[in-house]
């Protein structure tokens, strides 16, 4: 947790130095959220492929219930796999190799996983917008965005403002004071000067030449160790037999523990542009939308997770996405529509708790 706030203190610190005000919010660890029903929650991995039926049961759930690719594992939650099942779980504990569960035997997720030694990131908690949702003039920065990024030359992007022609973006920070004018809306860094890892902060500006304040935003470069037990994580993953969309929740899982939001953000991206079916890819990628405030973009991607856990009859996924379809409605000022998807999460959040089965 220390490299937590020392981070957000040096964010600051650059903000001051460059005379600029920018509301900073401080990466979140794991957390309970308003989908969980026990405000207990320690992430301990994802279930990342089901061939089969797997249910599950968790603290405050009145039985078990069956689960789909992607579901997120509480520490204790209990994991019942039927005959001939195989199931895979991707640890958030990025030393551990993937776990598959014993086939037609009830498990507890902590018998194949253990919590991180170390506060993991998560992007499941409460949206809470700290800018204008309906800002149109000013371009928004997509990524990095308050985030750590594992190249040292990231892929730098931003919202299109209507009528403008060009933009400037800027990197600086310690030893580094980088410009260039485009007439795109992304931009590879080019490592030059090169990025430090995590005691240095940076600042992105991104100006429009519409005469419209510019947009803001932090980064830092991940830790070279952390960097490894990230990439070797990836690499493991790779020699294994994986479905494209367990990979991308695995690898996914991975990025996002460690706060690489912008990483997983392009993963999840190409998932959906491939035409995933899997609703964790699109609630997921909701969630990561939501972390930056790109509202809209994040109701779209929740309620295709929404649909598609619909036709699996996944109630807890069913659950997660109205949940967060009422918060984003909310954060948008649309009461009505937050009020309707929240009684909607609210039902399929009772039918998680009853001591009855859900019949269809």
């Amino acid at each position: 947790m220390k490299h937590h706030v020392s981070m957000l203190l040096l964010f600051n610190l650059l903000l001051i130095a460059f005379g600029e005000t920018l509301s900073i919010e401080k990466p979140t660890t794991a957390m309970p959220t308003p989908e969980r029903l026990d405000n207990s929650c320690i992430h301990i991995g994802r279930v990342i492929n089901i061939q089969g039926e797997v249910q599950m049961r968790r603290k405050g759930w009145g039985s078990y219930h069956p689960i789909a690719d992607g579901t997120e594992l509480c520490s204790g939650d209990l994991l019942e796999p039927s005959n001939g099942t195989k199931a895979i779980v991707q640890c958030a504990d990025l030393a551990l190799n993937l776990w598959i569960l014993p086939d037609d035997e009830l498990s507890s997720v902590n018998s194949g996983c253990r919590p991180p030694k170390k506060p993991t990131y998560s992007i499941s908690v409460p949206i809470t917008p700290t800018r204008d949702p309906f800002a149109r003039r000013i371009p928004y920065i997509i990524s990095p965005n308050n985030t750590w990024v594992l190249s040292n030359q990231p892929i730098l992007r931003w919202s299109n403002v209507p009528g403008a022609t060009s933009y400037v973006i800027r990197v600086s920070g310690l030893g580094v004071d980088w410009k260039q004018e485009v007439k795109t809306t992304k931009l590879v860094y080019s490592g030059q000067p090169p990025l430090k890892p995590l005691g240095e902060g940076y600042l992105i500006k991104v100006e429009a030449n519409n005469g419209e304040s510019a947009a803001k935003a932090t980064f830092s470069l991940i830790a070279p160790t952390q960097a490894a037990q990230v990439r070797d994580a990836i690499a493991r993953l790779n020699r294994e037999k994986l479905t494209d969309d367990a990979k991308t929740l695995a690898i996914s899982e991975i990025y996002i523990t460690q706060g690489l939001i912008s990483e997983a953000t392009e993963l999840l991206e190409a998932a959906v542009a491939k035409g995933s079916k899997t609703a964790a890819v699109y609630y997921t990628l909701g969630n990561l939308y939501s972390h930056i405030e790109l509202f809209e973009p994040a109701l779209k991607e929740f309620l295709t997770a929404l649909k598609l856990a619909t036709d699996t009859r996944d109630i807890q996924g069913q659950a997660i996405a109205s949940a967060r379809l009422g918060e984003v409605y909310k954060a948008i000022g649309e009461q009505d529509k937050a009020t309707y998807w929240l009684k909607k999460a609210q039902v399929k959040q009772q039918a998680l708790i009853s001591l009855k089965p859900v019949s269809y």
